[in-house]
């Protein structure tokens, strides 16, 4: 059975590991959206900062190494370049609150490479400004 679904007005964000983002060479990997199921955040249930208190000690320990920053987007732009895409696909953000993050929502499509270069390049990205690198 679906989940509720997130607002188109509101924002959500992606956890960006470093192994995803490097600022100084611009390169982005799909893999930030690439995937089923993936897991974003509602910005209108917690801030940025709440969120990268919650997110570090998550998911800093993963294999594409600590969080740097978050993704962020709002959900009827994300549904857009989902139909205009070239291979157009219905997407959806679900609520699925967590008890140690009850902003967390997750796109359930099975996002192609293609269609998350397409929306990675649509991302604002926020720098933990807790980190030095």
């Amino acid at each position: 059975m679906p989940r509720p679904e997130v607002s188109l007005k509101e924002n959500i964000v992606r956890a960006i590991h470093r192994a995803w983002w490097d600022e100084k060479e611009n390169r982005k990997e799909s893999s930030i959206f690439k995937g089923q199921n993936i897991s974003v955040s509602r910005l209108s249930i917690l801030s940025i900062d709440e969120l990268f208190k919650i997110l570090h000690p998550q998911l800093d320990s993963s294999p594409n190494g600590i969080v740097i920053g978050l993704g962020e987007i709002n959900v009827r732009r994300l549904k857009e370049i989902g139909r205009e895409f070239v291979n157009p696909m219905e997407l959806s953000v679900e609520k699925d609150p967590l008890p140690e993050n009850p902003a967390h929502a997750e796109i359930p499509q099975k996002i192609t490479r293609g269609l998350a270069k397409a929306i990675i390049k649509e991302l604002d990205f926020h720098k933990d400004k807790n980190l030095d690198f």
